[in-house]
C-alpha cells in the first residue's frame, strides 16, 4: 500500500491538553523529589505557578488520581499519594514472583545464542557500575532493559504484561521515584553482581538456581529502597 495514502493522525490529537501538559509537570516534580508524598496540592497556587485555570488543575489532578498518583480527599482537597512499607514489601514481593518465574522458564529454553544476549546485556550494566559518574537513572534504565528482555523472552504470553502494569501502576512509580535503589556506587555494585549471579546461572543452564538468583535480586534491591525509605519516612515530608 502507498504510504502516501496512509491517512495521518490528525495535527490536534498529536497535541496533549494544557491538563496532560499540567499533570506531566507535577508528576516530574514527584519523581525528581520536588513533591513528596503527602503534599498538599494547592490548586490555587498550582494554577497561578503554572498561569492555568482552575479547572484545568483540577482536571490535572483528577487523571493523576486515576493513576494512583495523587489522592483526592473531599473537603480536604489533594495530595500525593503516600506509600507504606507494607506497599512497598508488597509490590517487591510480586516482582520477585514474576521475575523469578521468567527466569526460570527463559532459562530452560535458552540456546546459545539467547544466553548470549543476556550476557550482553549483563556486560554493559556491569560497566555502567564500574564507572563512579553513571547516573542513578542511567544504571535503572538498563536493569528494566534486562528484566523486559527476560520477561518477554520467557515463553509465557501473559507474564510481560503483568510485569509491565505491574511496573507501570502508580504506587510503583512513587516508590521508584523517591526511594531508588540504586542511588549509591555500592548499591549500583550490589545489583551488578546480583545480575552476574543470574546470568551465570542461566549459561549453565540451571532454572533453579536461576529462579533463586532472580528472587535474591530483588530482594536486595527491596533491602536498599527500604534504606532510603525509612530515611525519608524520619526526615518528614514538607507539607
Amino acid at each position: 500500500m502507498d504510504a502516501s495514502l496512509v491517512p495521518e493522525t490528525p495535527l490536534g490529537k498529536l497535541v496533549k491538553s494544557l491538563p496532560e501538559r499540567l499533570a506531566e509537570r507535577v508528576l516530574e516534580d514527584v519523581m525528581t523529589g520536588r513533591l513528596k508524598p503527602g503534599d498538599r496540592l494547592k490548586e490555587e497556587l498550582l494554577a497561578q505557578t503554572h498561569a492555568v485555570s482552575r479547572a484545568t488543575v483540577r482536571e490535572a489532578l483528577i487523571a493523576l488520581a486515576r493513576q494512583g498518583y495523587v489522592v483526592r480527599i473531599p473537603r480536604s482537597g489533594a495530595r500525593i499519594a503516600e506509600f507504606s512499607r507494607q506497599d512497598l514489601d508488597d509490590l517487591f514481593e510480586l516482582r520477585a514472583a514474576l521475575l523469578s518465574t521468567a527466569a526460570g522458564r527463559y532459562t530452560r529454553q535458552a540456546g546459545p545464542a539467547q544466553r548470549a544476549e543476556l550476557e550482553a546485556l549483563v556486560v554493559d550494566l556491569e560497566g555502567l557500575a564500574a564507572k563512579p559518574d553513571t547516573s542513578p537513572q542511567d544504571f535503572a534504565t538498563q536493569s528494566v532493559r534486562i528484566q523486559t528482555f527476560l520477561t518477554e523472552r520467557c515463553g509465557n504470553n501473559h507474564l510481560p504484561d503483568m510485569y509491565k502494569r505491574l511496573a507501570g501502576m502508580g504506587m510503583w512509580q512513587l516508590i521508584r521515584g523517591q526511594a531508588s535503589s540504586f542511588l549509591t556506587l555500592a548499591g549500583r555494585a550490589e545489583s551488578a553482581a546480583d545480575w552476574r549471579r543470574l546470568a551465570d546461572r542461566v549459561s549453565a543452564g540451571e532454572a533453579e538456581e536461576a529462579e533463586r538468583a532472580a528472587r535474591l535480586l530483588l530482594e536486595h534491591s527491596a533491602v536498599r529502597v527500604r534504606q532510603h525509605f525509612d530515611e525519608a519516612v524520619r526526615s518528614g515530608p514538607t507539607r
